[in-house]
């Protein structure tokens, strides 16, 4: 009964965040100077949209194209004008980028109930995902066209707060989540590439016997549920704005602070803005040596809303019931997550599926399972 109270509250707590939330994007457009969602896609958008005579007006490019994606049902659309929100949805949903996301998540999550995904097995699933989805677009080879790192998953949770429901983020949430509802974190732990690469790091940290910290759930949560707030409080009130080609423009917190940014590998002439650019990225993979996935912990707002949907995902780490909570498991694994586990605490910490906890258990009576 607790699980499907929390499981409740937690829905209303999506459904809040998706749906409730983007009238402030019906207060922006408002003003007769509303920006567009987001400037220019690159890659991403227009890989999605070769060959289309509205090349342009799809998605978030342009003025024109925001409020294409706008309309009503009930309106039609003349030939060379944006297609449905719909369609542009399911043209997103079987991007390459997207389909290996769901391909590589379902495989990673096989593994795990066969009890075959260790540390050496992790590490191509890490590789290929910090490769894949951060590194490939920047070579400019055809092949990785349709890898571009927009919409990054924090852009499709907070710029549909900001701007209202659009394909491209909606597609990108639409992967999160269900992969999230398989599993814990599947995202976050085999497709993310700033999680892959933290993850590459405290493993390296471990060879290497550089002594890491453990982070404290209740510190992490609270800063990352803060920043949260206070994104959505700036952003009603709309203390943080520039101005884009003329037109003011809401921004968010996150815009300072999204590690993302720093796989796009497009410098500027100002030093300063490179630095910019690249600090949230670099700070995240200097303390990646000294606790365990800094970003995901205390600052990523997909972590956070990852963090309530795992709780009703299918399968996550149980314990058998004759565990003699001896704590091995718990102290062998780099998360706070296991000593909840091991307590059957109805909210858990975010848990990678690393499986070391399991792994670390000479009993073999913690496993990768479905929940009792």
């Amino acid at each position: 009964m607790d699980r499907i109270r929390v499981g409740l509250i937690e829905l209303i707590f999506i459904i809040m965040a998706i749906f409730n939330l983007p009238p402030l994007a019906l207060a922006q457009e408002q003003r007769p100077n509303h920006p567009p969602a987001e400037q220019t896609e690159t890659g991403y958008q227009q890989q999605a949209i070769q060959g289309n005579a509205a090349q342009g007006r799809i998605g978030m490019g342009s003025d024109r194209g925001g409020q294409g994606l706008r309309r009503g049902k009930g309106q039609s659309q003349s030939s060379g004008q944006a297609p449905a929100p719909t369609q542009n949805f399911f043209r997103f949903l079987f991007s390459p980028k997207l389909i290996t996301m769901l391909v590589i998540g379902l495989v990673a999550v096989a593994l795990l109930l066969t009890g075959k995904m260790d540390n050496r097995t992790r590490i191509p699933f890490l590789v290929m995902a910090a490769f894949l989805y951060g590194v490939s677009a920047n070579l400019g080879l055809k092949l990785f066209s349709g890898f571009s790192m927009h919409p990054s998953p924090i852009c499709a949770f907070t710029k549909t707060i900001l701007y209202g429901l659009r394909a491209p983020m909606l597609a990108i949430m639409a992967v999160i989540l269900v992969l999230t509802l398989i599993g814990p974190k599947l995202f976050c732990s085999y497709v993310c590439p700033v999680g892959a690469t933290q993850e590459l790091l405290a493993m390296l940290a471990h060879k290497l016997k550089i002594r890491t910290k453990k982070p404290s759930f209740r510190l992490s949560q609270t800063v990352r549920t803060l920043i949260f707030l206070a994104f959505i409080a700036l952003s009603w009130t709309a203390i943080l704005q520039t101005t884009v080609q003329g037109q003011l423009r809401a921004k968010s917190i996150y815009d300072y602070i999204n590690a993302f940014e720093g796989f796009k590998w497009n410098l500027e002439p100002a030093l300063l803005n490179n630095l910019f650019h690249f600090l949230p990225l670099l700070l995240t993979l200097v303390f990646a040596f000294l606790t365990y996935r800094p970003y995901c912990y205390f600052v990523c707002p997909v972590g956070l809303i990852t963090n309530l949907v795992e709780q009703i995902g299918l399968f996550r780490v149980v314990k058998k019931d004759r565990c003699s909570n001896c704590q091995l498991c718990a102290a062998k694994a780099p998360c706070p997550a296991v000593p909840e586990i091991l307590k059957d605490a109805v909210m858990v910490p975010d848990c990678f599926a690393c499986t070391i906890c399991v792994k670390s258990c000479r009993k073999n009576l913690l496993k990768f399972g479905r929940m009792r």
